[in-house]
């Protein structure tokens, strides 16, 4: 089973929720999502997975935004999803017992009474902290590389991504967690570069990769850019989804078509639909090599 983490940025929302309406999320595919924003994109999310009854995990304590009161907190519970939370205080002392535990620091795990769990948590592979904790576990890691400028990855433009969706069973979780095309530390926005990228993954054999699609400096506006960077993506589209291409790389084909750069945000939705696409079809064994 599959577990995304998502922060609540806007264009993530509206990803899950483009792949929800379209019926490409698989079932073994569970986000979690830290609300920031008491957005529409946040509302529209959790309509449509209602509709189209695909459970999900909404953190109740999130560490940052516009939750943070206790009306925050009290409109977070109210909300018809699956709670998580972050551990902050020994596990004992929790008034209720949510669906999902996270870990986000050590100590108050190390305080815990862990005996008696049946709790799933998700955690990093860190040695003290599986050895205390008791009961069903997630593997939580870090797995995209975020460099400080968009240039550095002209330095190693394809990496591996992961190989956690072949192992983790082995290694005694019942699930795998990441931040998809992202790091584990928040921020509101990107600086700006006079390059575009687009870190689009892909599967080789069962190996999972990225390839960072770059556009060059010199192209003169942002548009051009995009299409400069398209030209690349074209010749690596069977590649990157095989025969029929993810929504999130139509989306992108269609604004080639129409000759439009269709901004930054819709890019980064693009390449969130198409890394989730393409672990659906996988965990669905759809995934033709």
């Amino acid at each position: 089973m599959y577990y995304p983490y998502f922060r609540g940025k806007q264009f993530d929302l509206f990803a899950l929720t483009a792949l929800l309406e379209k019926e490409r999320l698989s079932r073994n595919i569970l986000p979690i999502i830290e609300p920031v924003k008491n957005s529409n994109a946040l509302k529209k999310l959790l309509s449509e997975s209602q509709k189209k009854q695909h459970p999900f995990y909404l953190i109740q304590n999130p560490q940052s935004g516009d939750f943070l009161t206790a009306e925050g907190v009290d409109f977070l519970n109210s909300l018809p999803s699956a709670n998580a939370l972050i551990i902050k205080q020994p596990i004992e002392t929790l008034d209720e017992t949510p669906k999902l535990l996270i870990v986000n620091e050590s100590t108050p795990i190390l305080e815990s009474d862990w005996l008696n769990n049946q709790t799933a948590v998700l955690l990093p592979e860190e040695f003290r902290l599986l050895q205390k904790i008791k009961g069903p576990k997630i593997l939580s890691q870090d797995v995209f590389t975020r460099l400080p400028k968009t240039i550095f990855y002209q330095e190693v433009p394809d990496e591996l991504f992961s190989t956690t969706h072949l192992s983790y069973k082995k290694r005694g979780f019942v699930g795998f967690s990441d931040f998809s095309i992202d790091s584990r530390i928040y921020y509101e926005g990107g600086y700006p570069s006079p390059i575009l990228s687009l870190h689009l993954v892909y599967f080789e054999g069962r190996v999972l990769r990225i390839h960072h699609f770059l556009s060059s400096e010199e192209a003169p506006s942002q548009q051009d850019k995009f299409f400069e960077l398209m030209n690349e993506v074209t010749d690596w589209l069977k590649k990157l989804c095989g025969d029929t291409p993810t929504l999130g790389i139509q989306l992108l084909i269609d604004s080639v078509n129409i000759q439009k750069f269709p901004g930054m945000g819709v890019m980064r939705k693009a390449a969130v639909m198409h890394h989730l696409e393409l672990m659906s079809r996988y965990l669905d064994n759809q995934f033709l090599d």
